[in-house]
Formats: structure tokens, sequence, C-alpha cells
């Protein structure tokens, strides 16, 4: 089991795990830690806990929750020093969630501080971090801004280029993107695939209105409205990914489902 590790600073290093891509990012202070999500697996988690332990002769101290989602919560039960911060709602996300494993069922810890109208501002060594409630993607979700470092922890608002709304409305999760992107850093981690541009915020709000657009046209029809391609939704200079394409598919079928723009 490998993790991949990414230095934004002497003292923060971005860390992703093989189950998902799921993000952790740990604030060094001393001997202590201040731990941002925590991996999508058991085997991520006791990767990360020996990582800690034995190379950054470190402990968990206080872990922050982007959201309720399993993936990202893997490693709360491998530092139980640590206390567990959380929307007040996370709960509601965990249960919501109809994509878990038997494995993934376990992961639930509740926490130990909870985030509700926020911002929550927290001092980690030299940086200053406003934890602050963006719900939309879910009812739980939290960002978080570090102007230290020029970076926005947006969660899963934006997938990629994209956004997922099978937990949310298209329109709730597009206000939360602007919400984001008015932070306007230069850095942003998702819940997924380290360190990444702020112009995956502004892709993901391309999306959504070129998939109303386009659903729009398909008159609601089930056929027609599955034949709409990512490619077709996305900046006409953005890649798409197969991680992406397993969301789009999903958010077709929402908009059957839920009769989206039809």
């Amino acid at each position: 089991m490998s993790l991949k590790t990414c230095s934004l600073a002497p003292d923060v290093l971005v860390v992703t795990g093989d189950a998902y891509a799921s993000n952790t990012t740990l604030f060094l202070n001393g001997p202590d830690v201040l731990m941002v999500d925590a991996l999508g697996s058991r085997a991520d988690a006791e990767a990360l806990r020996r990582f800690v332990q034995d190379e950054l002769h470190a402990r968990v101290r206080l872990a922050v929750c982007t959201h309720g989602f399993s993936d990202h919560l893997a490693a709360l039960q491998a530092f139980p020093e640590a206390l567990v911060l959380a929307h007040e709602r996370i709960e509601d996300t965990f249960r919501a969630e109809r994509y878990q494993s038997e494995e993934e069922a376990g992961f639930f810890r509740a926490p130990e501080l909870r985030v509700s109208a926020g911002p929550l501002h927290l001092q980690w060594g030299r940086h200053a971090l406003e934890v602050f409630p963006n719900t939309g993607h879910t009812t739980s979700t939290l960002n978080i801004d570090v102007p230290s470092l020029d970076l926005l922890f947006s969660a899963d608002t934006a997938v990629g280029n994209m956004a997922y709304f099978a937990y949310g409305a298209p329109e709730a999760i597009d206000a939360a993107l602007a919400c984001s992107e008015a932070r306007g850093r230069s850095r942003v981690i998702q819940g997924h695939g380290g360190v990444v541009s702020p112009r995956t915020l502004s892709s993901a709000r391309h999306y959504l209105r070129a998939l109303e657009a386009a659903v729009r046209e398909a008159r609601g029809e089930p056929e027609r409205v599955r034949a709409i391609s990512l490619d077709d939704c996305l900046p006409a200079d953005v890649r798409t990914s197969d991680f992406e394409e397993v969301f789009h598919q999903r958010n077709l079928e929402e908009v059957i489902t839920r009769r989206l723009w039809g």
C-alpha cells in the first residue's frame, strides 16, 4: 500500500490514498497534527497511521471532515486520540449514501465538535483556517479557507471538472461552487486527486449549465438524455477522465428519475 505525498509548505502535506484517490491534508505544529479528511479505505488509513507515527513522529490531535461520505472517513478510527470536527448534519449525509461497501459502512465516527452556522476560526501553528458551511453537494459540506497557503478546501462540491448532484439540487450546488470560487484562491483541494486548479470550480459551473441546456434540448426523453456526452458538457479544452464519467452517468440517471429540466 502506497500513499502519495505532496508538500505545500514545510509544515503542510497533502496525502492521497490508493482508494478513490481520496485526500487527507496534514498541518504540522511540532508533534501535533491537524488532519483535513481521512482517506477511503482501512488499508490507506493504516498506512497513514504508520506515516504519521513512524515518519513524522507526530500525533493527530484534530480531524476536520469536509463532509460525511465514507470515502473521506476511513482514518478517523485510526487516530482515536484525535477530536473530530464536522458539520452538525454529518450523520444525515453518511446515512444517505447510496454507494457504500460493507467496509465503508463501518467508517463513521461521531464528531466531538460540530459546526452549524459558522464560520469557525482555527489557528494551527502559523496557519489560520476558516471553516465554514457551504452546503449544496451534501447537507454537511464544509469548506476551509487557508489564506497563508492561498488555498481553499472545496470538498466534493466539484468532482474533478464537473459537479455531482445525486444528493443535492443542481442550483444549490451551483451556488456553493460560486461561494467557493468567490474566495479567489490559486489552489484548491477537492475530496480526491491532490491539489488542483481553481478553474475546476468554474468548469463545474459550466458543466451544470451545459448539461441543463442539453437536457432541455433532449426534452427530457430518457434515451436522448442518456446519450448526452460528458465532453459536450465541459469546456472545450478540458480533458475528461474515467472518474468523472462515472459521476456523469449517475447524473444522467438523476435527471431522468427526478425529471430535472424536462
